[in-house]
């Protein structure tokens, strides 16, 4: 198939695409969760959201405090940078302006890599992906 994007397919593509690749779904499902299911048999990566739209939090995310971050941009490595917390995964594009629970601002704080300082031979803490918070949402 050539490029396909799941995102701009209304609900009887989506039904239509589904049937075609064989998923089972049941009439009253939604476009989100249809499209989910396209976006995954086509072995196509959720799209991250971007700030200033969608947030990355769910209706489930209650009590906890929500921060705007942004992780830097690296020329090595230009994918997006996953994390985990408690079973739940936020897919976070490099360079954009994103609002996230604390628990991913805490990973993230916590991802860190210990490289030899050549001259000392001492461990260093640099962060493994640098961001910065703009405040609490």
């Amino acid at each position: 198939m050539s490029e396909i994007n799941v995102s701009l397919m209304g609900r009887a593509e989506l039904e239509q695409t589904a049937a075609d690749l064989g998923i089972e779904f049941r009439k009253n499902i939604s476009d989100a969760k249809l499209a989910d299911r396209v976006r995954e048999a086509l072995g196509i990566p959720a799209s991250p959201e971007i700030v200033d739209g969608p947030d990355m939090t769910t209706p489930a995310d209650t009590g906890e405090k929500h921060y705007y971050i942004t992780i830097a941009t690296d020329s090595k490595d230009k994918q997006p940078v996953q994390v985990g917390v408690n079973g739940r995964m936020w897919v976070i594009q490099r360079g954009a302006k994103v609002k996230v629970p604390a628990s991913v601002v805490g990973v993230l704080e916590n991802a860190v890599q210990t490289p030899m300082d050549p001259q000392t031979m001492e461990k260093m803490n640099i962060q493994a992906y640098p961001f910065q918070v703009h405040g609490e949402a």
